[in-house]
């Protein structure tokens, strides 16, 4: 039996990724939000109209659909590169459904968390749009384009082939480096919330990111035993929920044990 451990050189130094969020500025002053660090970060976002995203989506054409959720249902689309130059780009395009309040929510929550983090191991957000008009309000997410879908189309679709064992411990160990980075190098804790193999993304290379994550919110900061019940968002009147509950620490893979 051979044992590893994947995370030895994570807990000697900072990550890489997003080093002015690292360890090293937990000990300055009061803990900070993710909605304190979004203000500094969201800016990266791009804006988009919801003309551009329904141009690139062919109006929403159910044959570029590619998933549905509670949120609402997804999309290919091809988007141009500010400027208008270079090759188009394929993305993913979330449109949230109008009637769900519950999806408001958790699109909120995507825009704040994503335009926080960055990690190779986390979808990425390109930006958003958010227009109220005459014909209702439109809330829709644009990330990047992940071409194999989901783990679990892998695994439970009988028309896709059965993924081979050394592939799967890849999309495994990324997994777990994905929700290692949410719980240790962040400046804020963060607990996942909705972990399952339907918010497993692949890339073309079989290459595993973390996505979807209207359900996040904060650990517990400074000794506290409770966190939150709340996602991490303000309410509509700009206020902060305090409702609060036990929850253990989140627990961190260590060893990986391959027989």
């Amino acid at each position: 039996m051979n044992c590893f451990n994947i995370f030895n050189s994570r807990t000697k130094k900072p990550s890489k990724s997003s080093p002015d969020l690292g360890k090293q500025n937990r000990s300055a002053g009061s803990p900070r939000s993710i909605l304190d660090l979004y203000k500094e970060k969201g800016h990266d976002l791009r804006k988009f109209s919801f003309s551009e995203l329904r141009n690139a989506t062919d109006n929403f054409n159910r044959v570029l659909k590619i998933g549905e959720g509670g949120f609402g249902s997804v999309y290919r689309g091809s988007i141009r590169h500010p400027g208008g130059h270079g090759d188009p780009l394929v993305v993913a395009i979330k449109k949230l459904r109008r009637n769900g309040m519950q999806g408001h929510k958790e699109w909120l929550t995507e825009v704040q968390f994503l335009g926080v983090v960055n990690h190779p191991k986390l979808v990425k957000l390109l930006g958003y749009c958010s227009e109220d008009g005459e014909r209702g309000t439109q809330r829709l997410l644009v990330y990047e384009y992940m071409s194999n879908k989901s783990l679990e189309d892998h695994l439970f679709n009988r028309a896709v082939p059965p993924i081979p064992w050394i592939t799967r411990l890849k999309i495994l160990l990324s997994a777990a480096e994905g929700l290692a980075y949410l719980h240790q190098d962040l400046e804020i804790q963060v607990i996942f919330r909705d972990f399952k193999s339907s918010n497993v993304l692949l890339d073309g290379n079989f290459n595993a990111k973390l996505s979807d994550f209207g359900l996040a919110r904060e650990g517990p900061q400074g000794g506290q035993s409770h966190v939150s019940t709340t996602t991490i968002r303000e309410s509509e009147n700009g206020k902060r929920l305090e409702k609060t509950s036990p929850l253990p620490e989140p627990c961190t893979p260590r060893m990986v044990h391959v027989a």
